[in-house]
């Protein structure tokens, strides 16, 4: 009887590996290695002896070297059976003809089975000689590589896979196309533009090629879409309402706001989408979108200023040129962005003509379709809008969506059954979607036991015919227990939009969440948004928030919905490399903590966070929970500062959370919070900015806490009233405190102040050394934000210096590290680039970098404007435009 072979697994991609029985195998020297990978690589192919020699001892090998392969060629064949005879071939490695032939079948390799982008996301044999992956036979497995990211390009959620494949070719024009266009199919518009200029300035300087067809046809793509197109989806079973649409088209000839009323529940959103969607052509600049939330269960409707803060992002204007301006400047801005433009405006949910008032464009040119459940009267005496109100529909739509959502046939067999369905729901939508919903999972049951059920436990909204509580009530009776109770928390839930991992933290149902969440949905409880958050219609909200009330769960859950953003905080602020200011001891039980992946991850959960933050820390202040509403402000400060936001737009809730940290009676939060306070008042507030550095400082001390005491005489080198030798010793005494309390981030931020301290008072050589360690040690650390900001700095002294190449190394190290959305570094970086190329006689990459530094100025000269003021923005121009003139 025969033994059976071992199992045997052989890995290609990521590097060459091999695990036998299950326990991974040492496959020996480079040559063995080698040896090994050129028979995997040719899938069951024969590599000739010649081939093998060359490949293994390069192009002179020795006398001896054939002898030394069959050598190999055996040591090879006891990898996969140990106890194999000498001069035996075994199962595995055979001579075939003038060479040898690896026998393996599909299931025992990565590379012989079926591939797709996530088996192929490292590249292949990684760690062989650079000399030995020329070979056809690994280049072959290259470009299969590449190719599969090419054909995987075409779907948005392969982006993050289909950029780690570009990284690795960065020269191959189709991919390099492919993963531009995808980008910009993300939303990701900007860096699908800074993706063409990196390529277009590699073939030129590696290649001294330009841009092929395919390269700059996806190029114009990301030019041309520089347009917001917001409108949200059409609503699923839409029953267009013919009445509606003919007095809109009569009230939009010539409005410029039309106003949609009626009760909660009717449609107002539906009718208005489909609207917009069908007028879209006729405003050829775009759509802008926002839920207003003016009947938030929560009462937290959009503030206007808020509102004026994503319209204005929306249409490319940065926050951070607002500066600390207010509500007057941000809605004149607004109006002048959209002054020349042909857009829609649609404004969903608003409370009152006051809310939508300040969001108003300024000219004719624009539609403004507004949507609420009251009238806006002020809006239509005022500013002239056009009133259309929306009933709930009448019999016949109500049946045409009904029979669009669960079949006509089912309909036209119980014909009493269908009217009393619909006489059930009152004409509202929302209620007839729900029904509908559960209707069409359970299509055992007659639609009159189907009402039969329903009618149960009817529920009122207090309006007369108007029962869409039972409505609700049916659905959410309808749930697994779980489901139900998951639906009652998430009323505690207060943001635009629930993340799984948030939902399951207040639940603490885990893994569950997602499940039960797929429940909510297909119940129509909840809407999915993008396959990892939901909403809630706010009609379903206040029902859930009901709920609660009468359950008695409400403080558990409002503890649980706290601590999940407070952890969730801190694993996104520890992805900036600062050190933490508090410790939080173990999660409770089923906490189901967000964690980005990295820094950029870690901002981008910011910004969609934003709006729920600021809510959830409002809760905790409204509870007196001080300390999780002080920790979430306090580690909120490095993704604040990484976006540019504008100190004024958090801070009022940053005096509120100071005022509790003075109650509290621990000296590091309230120290924090005079900090943090502190942040914009340096140039507007000088006396406030330094009082409250000094109390701070006291509060330190009285700890003995280094790094806090280093970060205040830092933060004490920026005062505009301190004479130059007072803040070169603020800085010194920075740099000497840090260095004792051990934390590199801290010392990071002190040498970079003392850096650029030295630098203001003309003392270019200490500047230069206290930069090059600022930098050195922020990259060590991966304090990934001051790694560009350091480099760039210590770029800028190297030039005062006249040490040309240095100046080139750390601009280019600059812009190398600059995250996309950080707009600052490359104006800087540019301009110093510029200089230097053109001071060592590079004229070429000189002009390139001239073009891009233009390209920047152009399209982000209001922002910096604000941050560094005219005169010192001119000045940076004019040094470019002056290098552009010398190679002229």
């Amino acid at each position: 009887m025969t033994t059976p072979e071992p199992a045997v697994r052989l890995r290609a991609y990521g590097g060459l590996r091999m695990w036998r029985d299950g326990v991974e195998v040492d496959i020996g020297p480079p040559r063995q290695r080698v040896l090994l990978a050129a028979l995997l690589a040719a899938r069951g192919g024969v590599v000739g002896i010649t081939e093998l020699v060359e490949l293994i001892w390069g192009a002179e090998p020795s006398q001896s070297a054939v002898n030394q392969l069959h050598r190999l060629v055996g040591q090879v064949r006891r990898l996969f059976e140990p106890n194999l005879p000498s001069r035996t071939t075994g199962h595995w490695v055979n001579p075939a003809g003038e060479g040898y032939r690896l026998t393996i079948s599909q299931d025992i390799s990565d590379i012989s089975g079926p591939l797709s982008l996530d088996t192929v996301q490292e590249p292949p044999f990684a760690g062989l000689d650079p000399e030995v992956l020329e070979h056809p036979l690994f280049v072959a497995l290259a470009q299969e590589r590449i190719q599969i990211a090419v054909d995987a390009a075409d779907d948005p959620g392969a982006l993050s896979g289909v950029q780690r494949i570009a990284a690795s070719a960065p020269l191959h024009e189709p991919l390099q196309a492919r993963l531009i266009r995808l980008l910009v199919l993300s939303g990701r518009r900007a860096e699908a533009l800074a993706l063409f200029d990196e390529v277009r300035h590699r073939l030129a300087d590696e290649l001294g090629a330009d841009p092929g067809v395919e390269l700059r046809a996806a190029h114009h793509l990301a030019l041309k879409e520089d347009r917001p197109v917001q409108l949200p989806r059409r609503v699923a079973g839409f029953v267009p309402r013919h009445d509606l649409t003919s007095a809109l088209d009569a009230q939009a000839n010539g409005a410029a706001i039309v106003v949609l009323s009626g009760m909660g529940g009717v449609g107002k959103t539906a009718v208005a989408v489909d609207w917009a969607h069908r007028l879209a052509p006729r405003f050829p600049d775009g759509q802008l979108y926002l839920n207003l939330r003016g009947f938030d269960p929560s009462g937290r409707l959009v503030d206007p200023v808020d509102a004026l803060n994503t319209l204005l992002e929306s249409v490319g204007v940065s926050l951070a040129s607002l500066g600390g301006t207010g509500l007057d400047a941000r809605a004149a801005r607004f109006r002048s962005a959209l002054a020349d433009r042909k857009m829609i405006v649609l404004l969903d949910n608003a409370r009152d003509s006051e809310q939508v008032r300040p969001l108003l464009p300024g000219v004719p040119g624009c539609l403004v379709v507004v949507t609420s459940r009251n009238r806006l009267t002020g809006l239509v005496a005022r500013e002239g809008a056009r009133p259309v109100h929306v009933n709930r529909l009448g019999d016949k739509a109500a049946s045409e969506l009904l029979a669009k959502r669960i079949g006509s046939a089912r309909l036209a067999a119980e014909p009493a059954a269908s009217q009393d369905l619909v006489r059930f729901c009152a004409g509202l939508p929302l209620a007839l979607a729900i029904a509908a919903a559960h209707a069409a999972v359970r299509p055992e049951l007659r639609l009159s036991e189907f009402v039969e059920e329903l009618e149960l436990d009817a529920l009122s909204t207090g309006e007369s015919g108007d029962d869409v509580r039972s409505a609700f009530s049916w659905s959410y009776e309808a749930l697994s227990p779980a489901a139900a109770r998951l639906f009652r928390l998430l009323a505690v839930h207060p943001g635009p939009e629930i993340s799984i991992a948030s939902a399951a933290s207040i639940a603490g149902a885990g893994p569950k969440a997602r499940s039960l969440l797929a429940e909510l949905s297909a119940a129509n409880m909840l809407t999915e948004a993008d396959g990892r958050r939901y909403t809630m219609h706010d009609l379903l909200h206040a029902y859930a928030d009901e709920l609660l009330e009468s359950s008695g769960e409400r403080l558990e859950a409002e503890k649980r919905l706290v601590e999940h953003y407070v952890r969730s905080i801190r694993h996104s602020y520890l992805m900036f490399g600062r050190p933490q200011v508090t410790y939080l001891g173990p999660p409770s039980a089923g906490m189901t903590i967000e964690r980005p992946a990295d820094f950029a991850a870690a901002l981008e959960w910011y910004l969609r966070e934003k709006v729920t933050l600021r809510a959830v820390i409002d809760l905790a202040l409204l509870r007196r929970w001080h300390r999780e509403a002080i920790e979430m402000v306090l580690d909120l400060r490095a993704a604040r500062g990484a976006v540019v936001e504008p100190p004024a737009d958090s801070a009022e809730q940053s005096e509120r959370a100071l005022k509790a940290a003075q109650s509290l009676g621990e000296p590091v939060l309230e120290a924090g919070m005079l900090r943090e306070s502190s942040i914009g008042l340096h140039s507007t507030d000088p006396r406030r900015f330094r009082s409250r550095l000094e109390r701070a400082l006291e509060l330190y001390e009285s700890i003995d806490d280094l790094a806090g005491q280093a970060m205040v005489w830092r933060n004490m080198a920026w005062s505009t009233t301190a004479e130059p030798s007072e803040r070169l010793m603020y800085a010194k005494r920075a740099v000497d405190t840090a260095e004792l309390c051990g934390e590199p981030s801290v010392l990071v931020f002190a040498l970079a102040a003392l850096g650029s301290e030295l630098q203001d008072q003309g003392d270019l050589a200490s500047a230069a050394d206290a930069a090059l360690e600022a930098h050195e040690l922020a990259v060590q650390a991966d304090v990934l934000d001051m790694s560009a900001q350091t480099a760039v700095k210590l770029a800028e002294i190297k030039l005062a210096l006249g040490d040309h190449p240095a100046a080139v190394r750390y601009a280019s190290t600059a812009l190398d590290l600059a995250p996309p959305a950080e707009v600052f570094t490359p104006f800087q970086a540019s301009a110093i680039l510029a200089e230097a190329t053109l001071a060592l006689g590079d004229t070429a990459r000189a002009s390139a970098v001239v073009s891009g530094f233009r390209q920047a100025a152009a399209q982000h000269s209001h922002i910096y404007r604000v941050v560094w003021g005219d005169d010192e923005v001119d000045a940076v121009i004019s040094r470019v435009e002056a290098c552009a003139s010398a190679m002229h």
